[in-house]
């Protein structure tokens, strides 16, 4: 049955006291036969708290389903959270490495006898004419 979500019983109400009695004094297992059939016989006595318990049942089973959507919710961002950690590794990662080949790049740029920096200020020296200039900051912190 693909039927919406029901209780596994129906409630069958009697509405006259008298009647119900009398119905389960002349045939005490009628109650154990109905309740059998998933029917619960219901008189004007018990239908109010009957309801009541119903009503609460279905808040138990709303309770339950929204405990498993936020289990389920919580374990995608849990998943989501855990790959954007991943990232966020490979990402650093990325930049180490970026930052050892600057390291690399700038000590050829700059350093030891010989290196770009001094190379090109010899050939501004030399009169090579350039509209721009080297900072002179690199320029102090090589060595010649």
């Amino acid at each position: 049955q693909d039927f919406a979500p029901t209780l596994d019983f129906v409630m069958m109400f009697v509405p006259n006291e008298p009647a119900y009695l009398l119905a389960l004094q002349h045939d005490p297992e009628l109650w154990q036969y109905a309740y059998n059939k998933h029917i619960l016989l219901i008189s004007p006595t018990n239908l109010i708290a009957a309801l009541k318990l119903i009503v609460d049942l279905w808040k138990r089973e709303y309770q339950n389903r929204n405990a498993l959507e936020i289990a389920e919710r919580g374990a995608a961002l849990y998943d989501k959270f855990a790959g954007f950690v991943e990232n966020m590794q490979a990402i650093g990662k990325s930049i180490d490495k970026t930052q050892e080949n600057y390291a690399i790049a700038f000590k050829q740029l700059a350093g030891g006898r010989g290196n770009l920096l001094v190379q090109a200020e010899r050939l501004r020296e030399l009169g090579v004419k350039s509209k721009k200039k080297l900072p002179s900051s690199l320029l102090n912190d090589a060595p010649e």
